[in-house]
């Protein structure tokens, strides 16, 4: 059984085209899941999607819970084995896609979670919707506490995928805690996949399937991101002598475009 998983914060524009796209998808591969949205203390009624969509069913949260909060409270509702995490302004841009995602996290043990490549509305590979886990330039990025992104594809184990669009298993996002609630907004997909990651599961990522994404829609990422990168780092890599310089390391390749 698969849930899929949306939360809204005065994103209802977009959530209708991302609904009706999961919908397709699902009712043209057969697949039994279930579509669990969250209005995120927005004041959007997001109840008319249960009357319009089958299997859809809505919750309102008492107070903004971010991004991370908002899907654990989700995760909290299911007993579905697998959960497919979309945010609002994603859609299902082929058919099977939801299917083969599935396909890749239940037709291994050892995978945690997978996640598609992003692109935008021509077509076009969407940035940072996974982060490098092989290579020198990858190294360097992951111990200066950054990550690092080349567009491929090369289905390939990485050291994370965006929680824009990823399909994780449950039963391990659950040995994991869920997502850290205390990354209001960004980063928490990172940190999610280094739990899984260090927890044994890998984390793969299917260039071969698309999903769209405009991105951005609900915060400027630029503010946001500046706290988060701060949290993430001191969680991780408070210990870490050696951090600093790799991020400086880090900073001056992508400065280069190395």
């Amino acid at each position: 059984m698969l849930a899929v998983q949306v939360v809204n914060y005065r994103t209802r524009r977009y959530l209708e085209r991302c609904v009706e796209t999961v919908v397709a998808d699902l009712g043209a591969s057969g697949m039994r899941a279930e579509i669990n949205l969250l209005d995120n203390a927005s004041g959007e009624d997001l109840a008319e999607f249960a009357e319009r969509f089958a299997g859809v069913r809505t919750f309102v949260a008492p107070r903004n819970l971010g991004f991370g909060g908002g899907h654990n409270l989700l995760a909290g509702k299911t007993s579905a084995g697998y959960l497919l995490i979309l945010n609002p302004d994603a859609e299902i841009a082929a058919p099977g896609t939801i299917a083969r995602l599935l396909d890749l996290v239940a037709g291994d043990p050892r995978v945690s979670v997978a996640g598609p490549k992003l692109v935008m509305d021509d077509g076009s590979p969407q940035p940072y919707d996974h982060g490098r886990l092989h290579g020198a330039r990858a190294a360097i990025a992951l111990r200066g506490g950054h990550s690092y992104w080349r567009a491929t594809d090369v289905r390939q184990e990485v050291a994370w995928v965006s929680g824009g669009a990823m399909l994780v298993d449950h039963d391990a996002f659950s040995a994991v805690g869920g997502f850290d609630e205390k990354l209001f907004l960004y980063k928490e997909d990172e940190d999610l996949c280094l739990r899984l990651r260090e927890a044994g599961g890998a984390v793969v990522y299917e260039p071969g399937v698309l999903v769209r994404h405009q991105g951005s829609v609900v915060a400027d990422r630029d503010a946001e991101m500046v706290g988060a990168v701060r949290y993430f780092v001191e969680k991780h890599y408070a210990g870490s002598r050696s951090r600093r310089a790799f991020a400086a390391v880090h900073r001056t390749l992508a400065y280069l475009r190395l």
